[in-house]
């Protein structure tokens, strides 16, 4: 009976410590819970500066089509990427941003799905900071442009977070005003 007694309180004792033993879904949450954490931080500090900067370089302002339509229009100092699909010939002075992105390969990425599906003319533009944007097309007039951004906003396959698709100045800067 008593060692009945101690067999029954070891098999108990190894099923209470063997239900407490960490699992991988334990160690997963904890792990998620700690990089949630440790980017809202490292995004604060990042937005609140360099990305921050890029915002603040970037201005808007209405340019008049040539029906006298009010186009807003957003402006920053651009140059095309090397491996974003496009030439510094590709890049005009109105461009339809269908995408930006902090990380190149994110850029790269969306412009090679693009460029294989509706919008073979996709590039990826930087700023300085760098800060990348993906242009569907690029024109050299606001007409153009207005007309082809109507089409991207129709385009019922895509969808889009605000303020995307907009119409990106290449040339602009607070400089040139």
């Amino acid at each position: 009976m008593r060692l009945q007694t101690i067999l029954m309180a070891g098999v108990a004792f190894l099923l209470g410590f063997s239900s407490c033993k960490t699992t991988e879904e334990n160690y997963r949450k904890a792990y998620e819970t700690a990089i949630s954490a440790r980017t809202e931080d490292d995004n604060r500090d990042i937005e609140s500066g360099i990305y921050g900067d890029v915002r603040k370089q970037m201005d808007t302002r209405i340019v008049r089509s040539s029906d006298g339509t009010e186009v807003e229009v957003r402006g920053q100092l651009v140059r095309v990427t090397k491996d974003g699909g496009g030439v510094a010939e590709s890049l005009r002075r109105f461009n339809v941003v269908v995408g930006q992105f902090k990380q190149r390969f994110n850029a790269v990425s969306l412009r090679n799905r693009l460029a294989d599906g509706s919008y073979p003319g996709a590039f990826v533009v930087e700023t300085s900071e760098p800060y990348y944007f993906v242009v569907a097309k690029s024109f050299t007039n606001i007409d153009d442009a207005e007309s082809y951004l109507k089409e991207v906003k129709a385009h019922p396959g895509i969808t889009m977070k605000d303020p995307l698709p907009f119409i990106l100045d290449a040339t602009f800067s607070k400089r040139n005003k």
